[in-house]
């Protein structure tokens, strides 16, 4: 990590651990090598939760509109924030993940695509599927539980709550030749990616086999 990362990501951590107790199982089934993480999307407090459960340097998508704001726009970019427009369909955005997880480094998806109005999973976006497809690296995904207790969307009162991000066994993305055939791949792996969401849950799960990266 850089200097500037670190010191952000471990104050994070200390307001995760020390507020809302939080907790982290799975680290041990991340990749060796990079990798797109994707999670469910429950509150703002996500991105840097899920940033600091991961323990990697990673980026972020984050909505455009906090650029408004000149310097909060610049502290996020210094965190590897990548603007997306979520009022439209944004290839840009998803073009510049893309380009990062090709060049080595770590990324994180909502595959939702916004947050759960209602605390519960929602469908997954075909963009999700798209960069996996196109980045062809190993897909982390990750459950967060607690965050839509502890700030709801519209809310703007934080309630401490438990908190806990379960980290589950890394899968591979078709070839990308095969996408370039059939694009109904990409609606179906932001699909899988939510339905191995789905399949997290707060207590541990077991190991299983795995690809080796």
């Amino acid at each position: 990590m850089r200097p500037w990362y670190w010191l952000a990501w471990s104050l994070s951590g200390t307001f995760y651990k020390s507020i809302c107790h939080a907790e982290v199982q799975g680290r041990d089934r991340l990749p060796s090598g990079n990798f797109l993480a994707v999670s469910n999307h429950l509150s703002n407090i996500d991105p840097p939760l899920a940033g600091w459960a991961i323990e990697r340097e990673v980026f972020f998508l984050a909505k455009k509109t906090l650029w408004d704001n000149p310097t909060l726009g610049r502290l996020i970019t210094s965190l590897n924030s990548i603007p997306v427009d979520q009022e439209r369909p944004d290839m840009t955005s998803l073009k510049k993940t893309i380009k990062v997880l090709r060049e080595g480094h770590n990324a994180i998806i909502f595959p939702e695509g916004s947050r759960s109005l209602d605390g519960k999973l929602q469908p997954g976006q075909p963009g999700a599927g798209l960069v996996a497809c196109k980045a062809q690296v190993p897909i982390v995904p990750m459950r967060i539980f607690g965050t839509f207790e502890a700030l709801p969307p519209g809310s703007k009162k934080f309630t401490p709550s438990p908190i806990r991000v379960v980290i589950g066994n890394y899968f591979l993305p078709p070839p990308e030749e095969e996408s370039k055939k059939d694009k109904t791949i990409y609606a179906a792996l932001s699909t899988k990616m939510m339905n191995e969401i789905a399949a997290l849950q707060w207590s541990s799960i077991e190991n299983e086999d795995r690809p080796v990266i």
